[in-house]
C-alpha cells in the first residue's frame, strides 16, 4: 500500500472467541463463521501490521447470524498507512484540543489537553489529516527548521515544548496583534 494511503475492510466478526469445535465444522467454514476474528482482535490486527488511525467505520448492531450463542456481525474498519522515511525534529508541536484530559496515540505518545506536545515532522503532518483532523492545533516554530539541518526526532522526549523554545530565546517583540479582540 502507498505510504499515506487508506484501507477500508469489511468482514464478519465474532463477539467471542470461536470454539475449536465450531472452527473445525466444514459447514461453518463455508458460511464465513469458523474463521471469524473476534471484534477487538480484528482491530488489533491492523495496528500490528503498521497501520494507524484504526477506526470502526461501521458495526452492525444486530448480529448477521447467531450460532450456539456466539454472535457474528459485519464490521467495517478504516486504517491509514504511515509515511515512509526519517521523522525529523523541526521544532513543531501539537496541542490536543479535547474533549478528554489526555489521549494516547498508536506510538504510545500522550497528548494532554492544552499542552504543546513535541512531535516529529511525520506526526505533525499526520495529525492534521483524517482521521485526526480537527482534534489538534498545529504550532510551527517562529523560525522554521530546514529539513536539511533537522535532526532525527527523539521519541523519548516527554516534556512539552515551551512557547519560548518555539519562539526563540532572544524573542522580545512588543506590539499589537493582527486581530481585534474587542
Amino acid at each position: 500500500m502507498k505510504p499515506g494511503g487508506r484501507v477500508a475492510i469489511s468482514d464478519i466478526v465474532a463477539d467471542e472467541d470461536v470454539p475449536v469445535a465450531m472452527q473445525n465444522d466444514p459447514e461453518l467454514w463455508s458460511g464465513c463463521i469458523s474463521g471469524a476474528y473476534r471484534e477487538d482482535l480484528f482491530l488489533e490486527a491492523f495496528s500490528k501490521v503498521g497501520f494507524h488511525g484504526v477506526t470502526t467505520a461501521k458495526r452492525d448492531e444486530q448480529p448477521w447470524q447467531t450460532v450456539n450463542g456466539y454472535e457474528f456481525r459485519s464490521m467495517t474498519v478504516l486504517a491509514y498507512k504511515d509515511l515512509d522515511g526519517r521523522d525529523l525534529d523541526r521544532n513543531q508541536a501539537l496541542v490536543y484540543d479535547g474533549p478528554f484530559e489526555e489521549i494516547q496515540d498508536d506510538q504510545g505518545r500522550k497528548f494532554r489537553r492544552g499542552e504543546r506536545t513535541p512531535v516529529g515532522e511525520r506526526a505533525f503532518q499526520r495529525m492534521q489529516e483524517a482521521p485526526y483532523k480537527g482534534m489538534f492545533t498545529a504550532i510551527e516554530p517562529r523560525i522554521a527548521v530546514p529539513r536539511e539541518t533537522a535532526s532525527e526526532f527523539q521519541t523519548c522526549r516527554t516534556r512539552p515544548r515551551t512557547a519560548r523554545e518555539m519562539k526563540g530565546e532572544d524573542y522580545d517583540a512588543t506590539g499589537s496583534g493582527s486581530s481585534s479582540c474587542c
